[in-house]
């Protein structure tokens, strides 16, 4: 993706809620799965990836149903990807049960399962993020007061994203790097002095203090340091399996 787009498409992400980089992430996996479904569901490459990773996640397998459902209705990708993929773990079964008969010796040496692949999409999702975030800190370490105003009018991105850039290897774009984690340390501390007094404040000899919006807020700000999630995902609907 060229750098100017990204960092528009990077910009309007950071003027909504949650973390800019998970929004976009997901909007890499509507992509993917939306070019698997349409032109790859026959390419032998695909199937042998999504065959190597024994399916998608739990996630992006509900993400293909999903997307499929909602825009053809006949879900002929999912069958044309899993009938093949139930080729190859019959095979896989079949293999395992001849090794529970054989010898222990044999079995322990047959049986021990082949380096699992992770989900392809999930490859595919973890780059586009890793590219968005180096675009971010490139345009901060350039000094675009643009995006670095719309950064701090923003959620900030999660510790996910964080960890995960600090982790990389090689040190790039220190004075980005410097400034966003100095930012999201700020924003954890300015938050927890807000959870340590709406604590205070639960407690019966402090009842008639009222709770100001900024401590009532500040858990669900927490949660999406945490998360990378928008606030309106925290609510009393309880998930079904």
């Amino acid at each position: 993706m060229p750098f100017a787009l990204t960092l528009i498409r990077l910009e309007e992400a950071l003027r909504k809620p949650g973390c800019a980089v998970c929004r976009l992430e997901h909007e890499a996996a509507l992509s993917a799965v939306d070019h698997l479904l349409w032109e790859q569901t026959n390419d032998p490459q695909t199937r042998q990836n999504v065959r190597q990773a024994s399916g998608f996640c739990p996630e992006h397998t509900r993400l293909l149903t999903a997307m499929e459902l909602s825009r053809s209705g006949p879900v002929l990708g999912v069958n044309l990807i899993y009938e093949s993929l139930i080729e190859s773990t019959l095979d896989d079964l079949r293999q395992r049960r001849a090794a529970r008969k054989a010898p222990w010796t044999g079995w322990f040496r047959r049986a021990q399962p082949p380096a699992a692949m992770q989900c392809p999409i999930c490859q595919q999702v973890h780059q586009a993020g890793m590219n968005i975030l180096s675009s971010l800190m490139q345009a901060l370490e350039e000094r675009d007061e643009r995006l670095r105003e719309a950064y701090l009018q923003s959620d900030g991105i999660c510790l996910r994203h964080l960890r995960g850039w600090l982790d990389a290897p090689g040190e790039r774009f220190p004075r980005a790097t410097d400034f966003v984690l100095e930012d999201t340390m700020e924003r954890l501390k300015t938050q927890r002095g807000h959870m340590l007094e709406y604590i205070r404040k639960q407690n019966w000899e402090y009842r008639e203090e009222a709770l100001t919006p900024e401590e009532r807020r500040a858990w669900i700000k927490v949660l999406t340091i945490f998360t990378g999630l928008p606030a309106e995902r925290f609510d009393h609907h309880l998930p079904e399996f």
